[in-house]
This record gives C-alpha cells, sequence and structure tokens, in this order.
C-alpha cells in the first residue's frame, strides 16, 4: 500500500504525476480530486473506503464506475478520511488498466 499525495495545480502549469491502479488499496488524501482513465475493454469499479461514522455506525463505501475508454473525475469529500485523512483507493479486475492523477484543491 502506497499513500499518494496530492498534487497542486498553479497559473504557470504544473505536470502531473500517473498513478497506476491497484486492488491494494493505496491511499489519497482526503479532499482531493481524482482524474481516472479507463483504458482497458471493459468497465471498471473504483472504491473509496470511507472512515467517517455516523453516530457511531460505519458509512457505506463509495463505488464509481468508470466505463471501457472513459476518463472520469471524483471528488473525494474530506469526511471520507480516516484518522489521518487518508481514503484508501482499490480497483476491481484487470487494476493496471486504470491510470489517475491526484489534484489537490
Amino acid at each position: 500500500m502506497t499513500d499518494f499525495n496530492a498534487e497542486l495545480p498553479t497559473n504557470a502549469g504544473v505536470l502531473l504525476t500517473t498513478r497506476t491502479g491497484t486492488t491494494s488499496g493505496d491511499t489519497v488524501p482526503a479532499g482531493c480530486v481524482l482524474i481516472l482513465r479507463n483504458a482497458g475493454a471493459a468497465s471498471h469499479t473504483v472504491s473509496l473506503t470511507v472512515g467517517a461514522t455516523f453516530d457511531g455506525l460505519s458509512v457505506s463505501n463509495r463505488a464509481v464506475s468508470i466505463g471501457a475508454g472513459g476518463v472520469g473525475a471524483i471528488r473525494v469529500p474530506a469526511n471520507y478520511g480516516d484518522a489521518n485523512g487518508r481514503v484508501p483507493i482499490a480497483i476491481n479486475g484487470t487494476a493496471n488498466e486504470v491510470t489517475y492523477q491526484i489534484l489537490g484543491m
């Protein structure tokens, strides 16, 4: 598992690091925006593990589908973070078909 940090866009521009999807649950910072690209021939599901609770109860994880050849954006709410402000991300199937960038705001 790797803890990836967000990259901040600037008015002068910034080159973004492309991450390769895994099924292992790497983490991203709560409050970031993910830009995901599915280079595969089938849909992939991106799962975000929600570390928040409501009234002492666990909150369901967020699952987002990215269609074959599609590009999508996901805002990761700040309240999804665990005690360290991290949100695990996992991708189903052939996870390396999905690449993503992490933007801070």
